[in-house]
């Protein structure tokens, strides 16, 4: 709407009048402009029009008078000309640095002579940014090679003014976020994400993840991360080894040290050699196995391709034929000349599987070694008295549980009582960091309560 202030005399003298009017040209609009609600550390534009319908204006000056701080400014250096008839604009930026409410009366000084001074009024109010990230540590436990895992995770705008979220960046490329950014989560709303976290080998990885936006906030992050983790977490197949205490394949409760290697493709005792012991491998390197019909398969000299010797008692050549001039009682393929310590017995042999039968079945001395009725360790348990890894004389029923990630008690919990176990199940050890392991409601998870007096978040701090 165009201003015009009038100034009307009438004289009277006779029949003669005199009128005369001063008209200001120049239009500013809007008169009152607010900007709203924004965060602090943000910018808002305002933008004022300016109109001349009668003649051309020039803005020779410009003031801000600001109420709450320096927070308006001009956006241009220059101040514009209004042509004749046409529209001109002035912007300026609101960009406060407290919160709070502010105003500033913007006042510009003009060629147009007596009236040259026009006045509006900018406002807008500020707040600071308010959020959280729920939980503030993941551990994602063993993540496998060319596997990706996955955890949620949740940002909370607690505040009044919305949340802007461009990225959250990581310092390890190990962790990644599933979804594409920027988001925005409005006040009182929250925004769920997926973490993923790729690894190349089985190295510990951890990392700090902070949001980039409206708000900084930091989460840590880990996987393969055996110097901080929880002896459970890290027990993924439930077998009783951890991942950190030598578990070779964390996922497959068939596979830990000392468990009984069997045929099936698979290192079950974590030695590295795959199927060692049994009838599919081949014990003494001569390319054959039991499987293939080695029917001595801990000597190399014997096997379905040797060459019979005649004279030595012994079936060289596995086709089930002692040479001549000799005796095998009890069929097993091998005489007293060969090794056999029991000719009376096909279950008696060098090389034969040993068996919890109470002989010594392979002949070499020893009875029932490496069966569930043998204690292997020499701790005074066997497996059948109920000794989880009878390779480790440090394990067995009633020994003292270490923090190691082994169930040393064999009661199948790894590390009960120790500072790697989550005694109050609220997914902390001490070693992860928690202050009060007897308490659920204090880990570095939870959120600091205002005068409880109790260090909530283990930050050090409590109030």
């Amino acid at each position: 709407m165009r201003t015009v202030s009038s100034l009307l005399f009438l004289v009277a003298c006779g029949t003669d009048y005199q009128i005369t009017a001063e008209v200001q040209e120049l239009i500013v609009s809007p008169q009152l402009s607010d900007v709203g609600l924004i965060p602090v550390g943000e910018v808002a534009t305002i933008t004022l029009d300016l109109a001349s319908p009668l003649g051309a204006v020039t803005v020779l000056t410009a003031d801000i008078l600001t109420v709450g701080g320096d927070v308006f400014s001009f956006v241009e250096d220059e101040l514009p000309v209004v042509p004749a008839g046409g529209v001109a604009e002035l912007t300026l930026e609101y960009a406060p640095s407290t919160a709070g409410y502010h105003w500033a009366e913007v006042t510009l000084y003009t060629d147009e002579g007596e009236g040259n001074q026009h006045v509006v009024t900018v406002r807008g109010e500020a707040d600071v940014a308010a959020g959280r990230i729920w939980p503030e540590l993941i551990d994602f436990g063993p993540v496998q090679p060319e596997t990706t895992a996955q955890q949620p995770i949740t940002l909370v705008n607690e505040g009044r003014v919305p949340l802007s979220l461009s990225s959250i960046a990581f310092d390890n490329d190990t962790f990644f976020l599933a979804e594409a950014m920027p988001a925005e989560i409005a006040p009182g709303e929250s925004l769920s994400l997926t973490l993923q976290a790729s690894v190349a080998d089985l190295s510990e990885q951890v990392g700090i993840g902070v949001t980039e936006g409206t708000l900084s906030l930091s989460l840590d992050v880990r996987a393969n991360a055996c110097s901080t983790a929880s002896g459970d977490l890290y027990d993924s197949d439930g077998d009783g080894f951890g991942f950190c205490a030598g578990d070779c394949d964390d996922f497959t409760d068939t596979v830990s040290p000392g468990t009984a290697e069997v045929c099936d493709d698979l290192d079950n005792n974590c030695d590295g050699t795959i199927d060692e012991g049994t009838e599919c491998y081949d014990d003494d390197g001569d390319g054959f196995s039991e499987n293939d019909g080695d029917c001595a398969d801990g000597d190399v000299e014997i096997s379905p391709e040797s060459v019979e010797d005649m004279a030595n008692g012994i079936d060289d050549d596995c086709d089930g034929v002692v040479d001549d001039g000799t005796f095998d009682g009890d069929g097993d393929g091998y005489t007293t000349t060969g090794g056999d310590c029991d000719y009376t017995d096909d279950s008696i042999f060098p090389g034969a599987p040993e068996l919890p039968d109470g002989k010594d079945n392979d002949c070499d001395g020893v009875i029932d070694e490496g069966t569930d009725t043998y204690d292997d360790d020499g701790d005074g348990y066997t497996e059948d008295d109920g000794d989880c890894d009878d390779s480790d004389a440090s394990t067995y029923p009633g020994s003292i549980e270490s923090a190691d990630w082994q169930d040393n008690d064999c009661d199948g919990t790894v590390d009960e009582g120790t500072d790697n176990y989550d005694d109050d199940g609220d997914g902390y050890t001490e070693t992860g960091g928690d202050c009060d392991d007897a308490d659920a409601s204090v880990s570095p998870g939870e959120v600091e309560v205002d005068g409880d007096g109790i260090d909530n978040d283990c930050s050090g701090e409590g109030t």
